[in-house]
């Protein structure tokens, strides 16, 4: 269900997160659903435990996943549209930081924007 990029430039438990939100905002997680041990998890994708750990850690700050102690994780009671929009906030902040960067308006981002919706697959 996940995989990791060691060469990405994104640290791994960064992908995880990514991930996993990702996973919960399309209804692949649902819900209450139990998310697989740190251990299982590591094994799988033959990262450091500590690496899952801390990815986990970083769901539950921002509240995407809940822990019980003895029990395990699992996907936390949030409304899909704040799933979705933790999704893409963070593309959003990359695209308007190059944007930026680039002297690119906001009428000249929203119709890039635009027209790759409607030109891509997207």
């Amino acid at each position: 269900m996940y995989t990791v990029d060691p060469k990405s430039p994104l640290p791994i438990y960064e992908q995880l997160v990514t991930q996993i939100i990702r996973a919960i905002a399309r209804g692949i997680l649902r819900s209450g659903e139990q998310m697989p041990s740190v251990r299982d998890l590591a094994s799988t994708l033959l990262v450091n435990p500590n690496t899952v750990s801390r990815a986990y850690q970083e769901l539950e700050s921002r509240d995407f996943i809940v822990t019980m102690r003895g029990k395990g994780s699992f996907v936390s009671d949030l409304p899909l549209d704040q799933v979705k929009q933790a999704a893409i906030q963070e593309h959003i902040t990359t695209l308007c930081l190059v944007a930026n960067e680039l002297s690119i308006s906001n009428e000249e981002l929203y119709q890039l924007l635009t027209q790759h919706r409607e030109d891509s697959s997207c």
